[in-house]
């Protein structure tokens, strides 16, 4: 089932619960929080964008092309388009970078659920919520998004409504899309066995 599919690792947000830290580049388990992501998608995808708007520098040091948002104060979506506009490929799967856990193999499902449906996107739902950031796109999706966000709006699950995204049910393992979006939670996720999913051998 070859797709001519890029991948992006979205660190652009501002962190806010965190006090700003640029939550990408957090220290979890002695290795920045986005490499996990990074490294898992990198083998299955024609090329590995990193979406980041500070400490360019400091991504670009693994190698892989970091880009900023081409439209300031989108958010994620900000993000999404940006690559989009700039990749070759006609797909794109997107995650975050306070993720850490997700199957490597995430990509087999979405592409199957995209393949056998017209939406133009799928996304994960988890069981407890939607997992917006978790979602493959077509390139074709790019003329309704930036109408969407010239209108100024930001919102990713209103947006996802208006093309009628599908999502693809993953309750089956929901502590693999734990995110990390607090000081707490970090620790959390460093400390607990059941998290961190050692007897699940996530990482």
């Amino acid at each position: 089932m070859d797709m001519d599919i890029d991948g992006v690792v979205l660190c652009g947000g501002k962190a806010t619960r965190m006090g700003g830290i640029e939550k990408g580049l957090l220290l979890f388990k002695e290795k920045p929080l986005f490499l996990y992501s990074a490294e898992k998608l990198s083998p299955r995808v024609k090329t590995l964008w990193i979406s980041a708007n500070r400490f360019l520098g400091k991504y670009r040091c693994y190698g892989w092309p970091v880009v900023p948002d081409c439209i300031k104060g989108c958010g994620p979506l900000g993000g999404i388009y940006t690559i989009l506009k700039q990749m070759s490929s006609s797909f794109l799967l997107s995650v975050p970078c306070d993720c850490p856990f997700f199957e490597e193999t995430i990509d087999i499902r979405l592409k199957e659920k995209l393949l056998s449906t017209s939406a133009p996107l799928v996304y994960v739902w988890d069981g407890k919520r939607e997992q917006y950031l978790f979602a493959l796109f077509k390139k074709t999706i790019l003329a309704e998004l930036e109408k969407y966000l010239m209108a100024g709006e930001r919102k990713v699950g209103s947006f996802y409504r208006i093309v009628q995204a599908v999502r693809v049910d993953m309750s089956a393992c929901p502590e693999r899309f734990y995110n990390i979006n607090t000081v707490a939670e970090l620790e959390e996720a460093e400390g607990s066995a059941q998290v961190f999913g050692k007897e699940k051998k996530v990482l």
